[in-house]
């Protein structure tokens, strides 16, 4: 996997006296930017190590207000922050969360600045093209880190400080790393951790930064789980842990000149059974920083030796390779603008926005061949406007879904609605185009024709239970919900129309672990499905029906296309349009046509620009030039 640890910290005192000497560029241009502009320090594993502790000389030295963050944090914080300015660290410039988070800042932010020591990696290549962007590249004499963050780690922490004003002893400091591998002092508090496989990680406002890597580098060697905290944060409550003869925590005490007498109170009252090792630090802030994070590197050199493993070469299962490779920018997509192509927008979260355009080409290219013999189309907030939902299916549509009834289009709806669907088209449609329609009703859980009496049915027990559970916390008609259970389908919402997020997430949870069970959510109600409630359910009935392809011959239309919308599972497949909400599937869910246009307007749009042609449909060529035309 890597160079040995052990070997990387061989390295160490040269390191710190390369980053402490190297030539810098200007100093004061970088300095005179963070005037008067909030700071974001980003960095991911290892590098946040190093946010943290430049954000805390920032905030503590210049007076400037600066904080730490990891890529996910600021991703996700972005659009709500003040004005500010960004530094991004990472050593080799290629993880991905640091990638996501480089392009929302070059967008967020009014200035991005990259430390870094590759100047061919995907980072420098992503700011170099930037007026607001600047890198700061240097050239390291150790080649690379292996697993843990080590040489890089602390070199970015002193390049860091200087190209803000601080001057760096480096030769002085990388005394305190022999000192602490070769004493016995540590021998203790890595015997109990190795043992344990837990530690207390305790600072005050120089030891962040030590405590901080602590965890880290701990947690990504799989050697301990590490709790950090502050030493007064430790009194509420974290200390009771130690009252366990039978597990005692081991502790590591982070200690500066001003926390001395405070940590001598508190270490008194400690039972004696707990290891306690004090790791104190120099008065000056950036100094305590660097000697924290030597006696840190020691202290996991130690643990390692103890349990006969290297750090710096670890058997990485894959599972955690998987995890690790995850790109945040597909699962976390910036808002849908206004002017721009929701599934454009949702797309160039994995891609280049000229790239997104080429695949809707390629998708309209599709719809171009296509030839309809039916349509699945989901009910509220498609058919008829949500807040109008009450009123059934929009007179708008009315006539055009008749025509297609008429000129031999079978037509199925998938919703979770159930007899009023069944009454209010059998009211609106003229008794002649039946035949050629069918429902889909609570969400897929029942196929029955519209020529047909509504059918007696039976609620899952399943589904009962869940809304009893419900019940109980609180979710209940004498506090304003709404909750119909019918078949394999519970729906919830509030009488006023508000909190399906937070009905969403406390009925996610409760269905965690139930094999099969979905939670969807539209604009104004919240689905929790048994395993057989799948709106694509209807989909196969007609396919099987009509001997049709169900991925080619049947156009299928929603408004909730998004990940936990309740057509994801209908959309996501096949030839498929929505009218609002859209996945970040370049092979599903597109949205084309005005941006102007709301979704019942936009679904009469779809329709409207059918062709019928011996009993098939297809989309107007006419239609399709001009959306490829509106996708760039």
């Amino acid at each position: 996997m890597g160079r040995a640890y052990s070997e990387e910290l061989d390295r160490m005192q040269d390191t710190l006296a390369w980053a402490a000497s190297v030539e810098l560029p200007s100093v004061a241009t970088f300095c005179e930017q963070s005037t008067n502009l909030f700071l974001v320090v980003i960095g991911s594993g290892g590098s946040f190590t190093v946010a943290t502790a430049l954000a805390a000389h920032i905030s503590g030295l210049r007076q400037d207000f600066a904080q730490a963050m990891t890529p996910l944090q600021y991703v996700q914080c972005a659009d709500g922050l003040p004005s500010h300015r960004v530094l991004l660290v990472s050593a080799e410039g290629k993880n991905r969360d640091i990638l996501h988070a480089t392009r929302k800042a070059l967008s967020a932010a009014a200035a991005c600045d990259v430390l870094t020591f590759s100047h061919t990696s995907p980072l420098a290549a992503l700011v170099g093209a930037e007026p607001s962007a600047r890198l700061f590249f240097f050239d390291p004499p150790w080649g690379r880190d292996g697993y843990l963050a080590t040489n890089s780690l602390l070199a970015s922490v002193v390049l860091g400080l200087r190209l803000h004003g601080v001057d760096i002893d480096g030769r002085l400091l990388g005394a305190f790393l022999p000192l602490y591998r070769t004493t016995d002092k540590l021998n203790a508090l890595a015997g109990d951790v190795a043992r344990t496989g837990r530690l207390l990680a305790l600072h005050g406002a120089h030891g962040l930064v030590a405590a901080v890597d602590a965890e880290s580098k701990l947690a990504e060697a799989a050697f301990a789980f590490t709790q950090v905290s502050d030493f007064r944060q430790f009194a509420h409550g974290r200390h009771i842990q130690l009252a366990r003869p039978d597990a005692p925590v081991p502790i590591i005490a982070f200690v500066g000149p001003d926390d001395e007498a405070l940590w001598h109170a508190t270490h008194a009252e400690i039972p004696e059974q707990v290891t306690i090792f004090t790791c104190a630090l120099p008065k000056d802030a950036p100094a305590a920083a660097i000697v924290g994070l030597l006696v840190v590197m020691a202290l996991v050199e130690k643990v390692a030796a103890i349990r006969g493993q290297d750090p710096g070469q670890p058997d990485v299962p894959d599972f955690a390779r998987r995890i690790h490779a995850l790109d945040t920018s597909s699962f976390v997509s910036r808002p849908a603008s206004t002017v721009v192509n929701p599934k454009i927008a949702a797309l160039e979260c994995s891609m280049s926005c000229e790239s997104a355009v080429q695949a809707g080409a390629r998708y309209l290219a599709q719809l171009r061949h296509a030839r309809f013999a039916a349509l699945v189309l989901d009910f509220d907030g498609t058919m008829c406007e949500t807040a109008k939902r009450e009123d059934g299916l929009d007179p708008r549509l009315t006539p055009i879904v008749i025509k297609l009834l008429q000129h031999g289009i079978t037509i199925a709806f998938a919703s979770g609605r159930g007899n009023s669907l069944h009454e209010d088209l059998q009211a609106r449609l003229p008794q002649d185009v039946w035949p050629s329609c069918l429902l889909g009703c609570y969400s897929g859980s029942l196929v029955t024709p519209l020529a047909q009496p509504w059918p007696t049915t039976a609620t899952d027990s399943q589904v009962d239970e869940i809304q009893r559970q419900l019940e109980a916390l609180g979710v209940s008609a004498e506090n304003g919900f709404k909750l119909s259970a019918r078949m394999a389908q519970l729906t919830i919402r509030r009488k006023n129309g508000d909190g399906v997020d937070t009905l969403f997430t406390l009925c996610s949870s409760l269905v965690l672990g139930r094999t099969g069970w979905r939670v969807f959510r539209s604009a104004h109600s919240v689905d929790v499905l048994a395993p057989v409630a799948v709106k694509s359910a209807v989909v196969d009935a007609l396919a099987d029906q009509l001997a049709l392809d169900p991925l080619t011959e049947i156009c299928r239309i929603g408004d909730r296309g998004e990940p936990a919308g309740n057509d994801s599972e209908l959309l996501g497949r096949g030839l498929s349009l929505s009218v609002d909400g859209v996945s970040a599937d370049p092979s599903s869910c597109w949205f084309f046509g005005e941006m102007s246009l709301n979704p019942v307007e936009r679904a009469a749009h779809y329709l409207g620009a059918l062709v019928l042609e011996d009993g098939r449909a297809r989309f107007d060529d006419r239609v399709l030039a001009l959306w490829e035309e509106q996708l760039a």
